[in-house]
Parts: structure tokens; C-alpha cells; sequence
């Protein structure tokens, strides 16, 4: 398979078996290097910075941002933000204005440059997998064998499927037919699990059936937090 910066996560994180969701895993490699730019070089970035201000960053990838190296880089980008919000925030000739204000305030609180950039990036990737599908044969049976993927990224992939061209239909079903197999994989070791608090199966061993409500989250919610 060819190696190139657009495919090079794919195909390092869909090969690894550990991978509930392959998708996922790049999703936490891109925040991570994102934060990292938000925090050093884009810092001082005039467009970044003017994004940044426009739309600030939600809660969790504040708290992403404070946990890294750059205590200065973060309070940077605040001082500009708050000058933003608090433009917003100035005496009003009437009510009517006042609610306006913050009406614009409110929809502020759920606006993040970094969950924008993350999702423009992901959907580079869900194009990527299916071309990756169309023009690699190895890629074919690598997707074949892969444990499938979160709801989020399974949907992404399918909605997608289309950048398949002559193979949309069959990269579809693939990807439909691995993902139930893997469901239903969880499942059957879900049953397992509640099975085994029966007290006719006491001491039995709970093999894979153990991790199985942890792999249900990752099913089900992917990485969100």
C-alpha cells in the first residue's frame, strides 16, 4: 500500500487488532496535535488567533489545553477572546437588544476552533478510507479483518461511501457486514457477562466477557467524553 501523509494514520492505526475503533484512535492523535499548535506557533498566527476569538474553545478542550506545556500560550489566546464576549456584554438601549446580545452570547458557549478543526479532518479521512478501498487491493482485506469502528465512524464511513466509485456498493456492504459481526461478537459477550452473575455459573470464567462493558462504551460513544 502506498504510504503518503493523507493515508500514513490509517494505515498505522487500522492494522493495530488492540483498536476498538481505528477511527477513533486518529481522532485523539489529530486533537493532540492540534492542542499542540493552539499552544506554541498558532499562538501568535493573526488568522488562527481571529478564529479563536470568534469562537473560543469548549470545555473539554480548554481543559485539554491547560493540561499541556503552555500555560502563556492559552492565556494569550483568552485575554483576545474575553475582549470579544465582552463587546456583547455592554449596556443596551433596550431589552430587546439586550436579549440579542445575548442571544450571540449564548450561542458563543457552544462554538470550538479545535471541534471544528477536528471534524474538518475527520472527514478528509472517511473520504480517504474508501478512495484507500477503490485503489488498494491490501487495503480491501485489511478493512475486511478489522473489528469495525464506533456508531459516529461507522456512519461517517458509510455516509462517505460514495468516494468508493466503482466499488461504493461493495465498500458499503463491507463495511456493514464486518460491523455487524463485531456487534454481535460484543453482544454474545455481553450475555456472557450477565449470564455469569448467575449463581449456577459461579466460578466460571469470564474470558472476554470481562472488558465487555468498557468495549460497549467505546462502541457506542467512541472517545467522547
Amino acid at each position: 500500500m502506498r504510504y503518503h501523509i493523507s493515508t500514513s494514520l490509517i494505515l498505522q492505526e487500522f492494522p493495530k487488532t488492540s483498536n476498538e475503533c481505528p477511527l477513533c484512535e486518529i481522532r485523539k492523535i489529530v486533537e493532540n496535535n492540534l492542542a499542540e499548535q493552539y499552544l506554541n506557533e498558532a499562538v501568535m498566527v493573526t488568522g488562527v488567533r481571529y478564529k479563536v476569538n470568534e469562537k473560543g474553545f469548549c470545555a473539554r478542550h480548554f481543559d485539554k489545553l491547560f493540561e499541556g506545556q503552555s500555560k502563556l500560550g492559552l492565556a494569550l489566546q483568552c485575554v483576545t477572546r474575553l475582549n470579544v464576549l465582552m463587546d456583547d456584554m455592554t449596556p443596551s438601549a433596550s431589552v430587546r437588544l439586550a436579549k440579542k446580545k445575548a442571544q450571540k452570547l449564548s450561542a458563543r458557549e457552544t462554538t470550538c476552533v479545535i471541534c471544528d478543526s477536528v471534524e474538518e479532518h475527520m472527514q478528509r479521512y472517511y473520504k480517504t478510507v474508501a478512495e484507500l478501498y477503490l485503489e488498494e487491493e491490501d487495503f480491501r482485506d485489511l478493512l475486511g479483518f478489522s473489528r469495525g469502528f464506533c456508531l459516529h465512524d461507522y456512519a461517517q464511513l458509510v455516509l462517505n461511501g460514495s468516494y468508493a466509485g466503482s466499488k461504493a456498493k461493495e465498500y458499503v456492504n463491507l463495511l456493514a457486514k464486518t460491523e455487524k459481526e463485531n456487534y454481535l461478537n460484543l453482544q454474545s459477550d455481553l450475555q456472557w457477562f450477565c449470564d455469569r452473575h448467575d449463581f449456577r455459573n459461579a466460578g466460571k470464567d469470564l474470558g472476554k466477557a470481562k472488558d465487555a462493558l468498557p468495549r460497549t462504551r467505546a462502541r457506542l460513544y467512541g472517545n467522547k467524553k
